[in-house]
C-alpha cells in the first residue's frame, strides 16, 4: 500500500543525545529522521517524538529538534513499545490517521514492539529503513526481517517522502527535494 500525507502520522522514536550515538550509522539515522520530520512539518503530517528516560538519556538531537520547529508533540515514556504507552496511544487515536510511519532507535526493541503493537491495533505500520537502527548492525537485520515476516512495510526516507509528495511540478516538491532529496 501506498503512504498517503493526509492519512499519516509519523512517529520519531528515542533519537536522543546520549542514545543515538551509541547506534550503527547514527549520522544517517539522525539525518534521515531530521528529513522527515522537516517534511512532514511542511507537508502538515503529524509528528510524534518521543522519549524514553530523558533525565538519563537525554534530550531529542538538535539536528530533529530544529527540524520539528514548534509542530512536534513531544512525549515521554518508559515503556519499550509506544504502544504501551496510553499518552502516546491517545496522541495517536485523537490524530485520526490510519498510516503510522515509524523511524528510530532501537529498530529490534523499541521501533519493532512499537510496530508490531501498533499493527495489531488496527494501524497500517511503515519502518523507515535508513532513519531506524540499533547498536549492533545484526539486530538491525534481524528486526527489519521480523517486521517484514509479519506484513509490515520496510521503507526508505525517500520512499514517504516521494509517495506523500505524489507528483514532481509543484512548488512544495520543488522546495522539499532542493533541501531534502540527496
Amino acid at each position: 500500500m501506498l503512504m498517503k500525507r493526509d492519512d499519516s502520522l509519523l512517529l520519531i522514536i528515542d533519537v536522543q543525545e546520549r542514545l543515538a550515538p551509541a547506534m550503527d550509522n547514527p549520522r544517517e539515522v539522525i539525518t534521515g529522521c531530521a528529513a522527515l520530520v522537516g517534511v512532514a512539518a511542511k507537508l502538515n503530517v503529524p509528528v510524534i517524538i518521543t522519549e524514553q528516560y530523558p533525565k538519563g538519556l537525554g534530550q531529542t538531537m538538535i539536528d530533529i529538534r530544529q527540524a520539528a520547529g514548534d509542530r512536534a508533540v513531544y512525549l515521554q515514556k518508559m515503556e519499550f513499545s509506544c504502544a504501551a504507552n496510553p499518552e502516546i496511544m491517545n496522541h495517536l487515536k485523537n490524530s485520526g490517521k490510519k498510516q503510522i510511519v515509524i523511524a528510530g532507535v532501537e529498530a529490534h526493541i523499541c521501533v519493532t514492539q512499537t510496530a508490531l503493537a501498533l499493527q495489531q491495533a488496527g494501524y497500517e505500520v511503515f519502518v523507515v529503513s535508513n532513519a531506524s537502527s540499533s547498536r549492533d548492525p545484526l539486530q538491525t537485520v534481524v528486526a527489519f526481517q521480523r517486521l517484514l515476516k509479519n506484513g509490515i512495510d520496510v521503507v526508505s526516507s525517500e520512499m514517504v517522502i516521494f509517495e506523500w509528495l505524489e507528483k514532481a511540478g509543484s512548488e512544495e516538491f520543488k522546495e522539499i527535494s532542493k533541501k531534502y532529496i540527496v
